[in-house]
């Protein structure tokens, strides 16, 4: 697994052989932070791996120091509740929603925090001076999976994240890869065909994340409250019943359940969606050949049975190689979960 791992109490080194080493026994951390929700594990290795949780609303805060600052003051608080310190944590796991640069320490592309870009590292160490992992949080969601979800056993495995944008992230035999700087997976630049020229998703199907923009979440909520809008789809259609009559209500989970019943104008809407979503598996399956991959994120979760469906009914078309699609099973535990695999794989490591 490519390592994110530095003492920050010995100049942010880690061994030679890039691991960290240390007593794996006692409290280690996992924490997923959101832009609007952060969620703590604690775990106990010393009493049968026992795990407590405690969720928060994420502090709004443009000073990395500040938000660290009350990030290790929280876990501080919740060590106590569960009977600990947080001197006693051998390592704390940090999932963040953007990219986390290895080897500077930088935190980038996250819109929730339009921080400078500096390296995160003495900042933390100011609070907190144990092993500390940094990773990109769909990174840290495929830990999880792996460690504990559908993506068990699986030595090649992708995960793919639908929300309001797209992620991917890579474990190859049985190590996740990061890439160059950290941005392996971000799937949502892919280059997309020139059906968007002709539907109203994009102004330009060559602009620059073209793929996000018709897969995601968010594309597929804009696109169905745009076919309303233009007068397309009847006012009888399940999705305004479900949107309470106001085209500017609809969501893509509206779509999603319409669709399950059959509805034309969400089978209309959504057969780009699912079209291109397909190329990009197929496209990700004959570069790596992986033996599964995971779908999560809200736009799955959301319908996951006919997301799955419609997407290996495409996915066949364009594709003869064998691979697995399933759901994620973590929900938005995955994160802090894939957190707490990867401090304690790196504490465990010699």
């Amino acid at each position: 697994m490519t390592e994110f791992v530095k003492n920050v109490s010995n100049n942010y080194q880690t061994n030679q052989d890039g691991t960290v080493g240390g007593d794996p026994s006692g409290w280690i951390a996992g924490i997923d932070i959101g832009g609007t929700k952060t969620l703590m594990l604690l775990s106990s290795q010393q009493a049968g791996n026992e795990v407590h949780e405690r969720i928060l609303p994420t502090l709004a805060s443009d000073q990395p120091d500040e938000f660290f600052r009350w990030l290790f003051a929280e876990l501080e608080t919740f060590c106590r509740e569960v009977g600990c310190s947080l001197d006693q944590l051998k390592g704390v796991g940090l999932g963040f929603p953007g990219v986390v640069l290895q080897e500077e320490g930088i935190l980038r592309s996250a819109p929730a925090f339009q921080w400078p870009e500096q390296d995160i590292r003495p900042l933390i160490a100011k609070y907190y001076s144990g092993n500390i992992m940094l990773d990109n949080d769909v990174n840290m969601a495929a830990m999880g999976e792996y460690d504990q979800g559908a993506a068990q056993g699986h030595q090649h495995c992708v995960m793919v994240t639908v929300g309001t944008g797209i992620g991917a992230a890579l474990i190859l035999n049985g190590q996740l890869y990061s890439g160059q700087n950290g941005a392996a997976g971000e799937i949502g630049h892919f280059i997309a065909g020139d059906e968007g020229l002709y539907t109203g998703y994009v102004a330009d199907a060559d602009s620059f994340g073209v793929f996000e923009q018709v897969t995601s979440g968010t594309g597929i909520t804009e696109q169905a409250r745009r076919y309303f809008a233009a007068g397309k789809g009847s006012s009888l259609s399940l999705i305004m019943s479900l949107a309470g009559g106001e085209a500017e209500q609809i969501e893509a989970r509206h779509v999603f359940k319409a669709a399950e019943s059959g509805d034309l104008a969400a089978l209309e809407i959504l057969e780009l969606p699912m079209r291109y979503m397909a190329r990009g598996l197929a496209n990700i399956t004959a570069l790596l050949n992986p033996s599964i991959i995971v779908i999560g994120g809200g736009v799955a979760a959301s319908n996951p049975s006919y997301y799955l469906n419609e997407v290996r009914t495409r996915l066949q078309r364009y594709t003869v190689l064998p691979t697995l699609l399933a759901v994620a099973e973590l929900g938005n535990k995955a994160g802090a979960i894939g957190a707490l695999a990867a401090i304690k794989s790196s504490l465990t490591r010699t």
